[in-house]
């Protein structure tokens, strides 16, 4: 008998905003487990037109197949069973690029190949297109990092109409949106505790898991409910960009932050929603323009942005106050934004100087490819991080840093220059209603 993964059940209740997703594996001994997750809108009760019900079944029903990546995960079940109606082929295709290029990473640590090996199971049938003539709004997902900062001043020079949304409110989170002004919508996502408990048990498998692309499906979700037309992202053109290959598979730990994961839900969205749009209004933008217009525009959020990983865990009790300051988040997103602010503001913000560590000086080959491979994180392309380190090799206040002066030799040896880097990409989905504007601004700043 082989392993089955089965999508049993979902439901949403208007009345507390409760989103339940139920989930179950039959192992190959015929142990049954089962999960349960639960979503929580705010602002319930919620008042819901039967059309939007109707619209929101369906999207309910593909995020009850995208949340089901958690799960399936710990054992990678041969079978696939949906027992709560039926994908169409297209839909069928997109959940298949999804697990295997949002578990590249997870099944790269895992000593997995899971190209190939994943079927969802699919009908001949015609989707329903829905139209609610949505508010021309913007919900702004906020992490608590820079990008995200620098969307909201962004959107705030173009006069739009605007609310902050985010999963979760660690203290960065609330922080950003209260010095952005706007109003917000907090979701509160919980995970099945015996899913955590599996995780650390260790026996079973665990890894990455393509979140953005999974908060995408809530951010949907959360347009139809409040009546917002956009939900504008934050993700880079670096994002693009993967850290290895598996054969023919460029694993990308930022695949759901990629234009073309952005480009396919864009499409899987308009077969059902055709006047809603999902889009990254940084995507024309590498990590290097988006560090100058951070450090610009956004000096409100120095002392409150962050973008180390644990600050966000999801147990509080493991969840740091700030940064770090030693991991490849951390390394990065000091080295990216050295060039353009004040040494003193830098380090006061993260807390220290992580180009002036020796202990760090690994993770700062793995950046700059001079060892192994880009680092399993939210980093930039190498030719950035090289970019960023010739340039604070020849700055009087950086050139002295133990990491500067250790590695310079063999970046200078290594490097070639790159044109693109503070060039704008025409790869985007910018609505037209804002388009202009924004790269108005961009090319002013470019």
């Amino acid at each position: 008998m082989c392993k089955v993964f089965y999508y049993k059940k979902y439901s949403f209740n208007a009345k507390t905003g409760d989103l339940s997703l139920n989930y179950q594996i039959t192992t190959e001994q015929k142990e049954i487990l089962e999960f349960t997750e639960h979503i929580y809108f705010p602002n319930a009760p919620l008042d819901l037109t039967p059309e939007k019900e109707l619209v929101l079944n369906d999207i309910f029903f593909i995020t009850h197949i995208a949340f089901g990546i958690s799960y399936y995960k710990t054992m990678c079940p041969e079978k696939i069973i949906i027992e709560t109606g039926s994908l169409s082929k297209e839909q069928s295709a997109f959940f298949e690029k999804f697990y295997v290029n949002g578990l590249g990473e997870f099944a790269v640590k895992n000593q997995l190949n899971l190209q190939g090996k994943i079927k969802f199971p699919f009908a001949d049938k015609t989707q329903s297109v829905h139209s609610l003539n949505l508010k021309d709004r913007f919900l702004v997902p906020v992490g608590g990092g820079k990008d995200s900062c620098v969307s909201m001043e962004l959107l705030k020079k173009i006069n739009t109409d605007c609310c902050a949304i985010s999963v979760g409110d660690p203290r960065p989170i609330k922080e950003c949106i209260e010095i952005s002004g706007f109003p917000f919508l907090t979701l509160t996502r919980k995970i099945d505790s015996c899913l955590i408990a599996l995780n650390q048990s260790g026996t079973v498998k665990n890894g990455h898991v393509p979140i953005t692309g999974m908060l995408a499906f809530l951010l949907w979700a959360s347009a139809v409910i409040y009546d917002y037309q956009f939900v504008a992202l934050s993700c880079e053109k670096s994002a693009n960009s993967g850290n290895l290959m598996q054969g023919d598979l460029s694993i990308n730990h930022q695949y759901s932050k990629s234009f073309e994961f952005e480009c396919d839900f864009y499409n899987l969205t308009k077969s059902v929603l055709p006047d809603f749009r999902y889009f990254s209004l940084l995507r024309p933008l590498s990590e290097l323009l988006i560090a100058k217009l951070f450090a610009k525009d956004c000096s409100d959020y120095f002392s409150v942005f962050t973008s180390c990983n644990k600050a966000f865990k999801l147990d509080e009790c493991k969840r740091l106050n700030r940064w770090c300051g030693c991991c490849d988040k951390c390394r990065f997103v000091f080295l990216i934004l050295a060039p353009f602010m004040d040494k003193e503001t830098l380090i006061q913000a993260v807390g220290n100087n992580p180009l002036n560590d020796e202990l760090q000086i690994n993770g700062y080959r793995e950046l700059l490819g001079l060892s192994g491979h880009k680092p399993f994180e939210c980093v930039g392309e190498i030719a950035e991080s090289r970019y960023a380190f010739q340039v604070l090799s020849e700055h009087p206040s950086w050139k002295t840093d133990y990491i500067i002066q250790t590695l310079k030799t063999d970046v200078m040896k290594n490097s070639q220059p790159d044109e693109n880097l503070f060039t704008l990409s025409t790869e985007h989905l910018i609505p037209e209603l804002i388009q202009d504007e924004v790269i108005r601004i961009f090319n002013k700043n470019g």
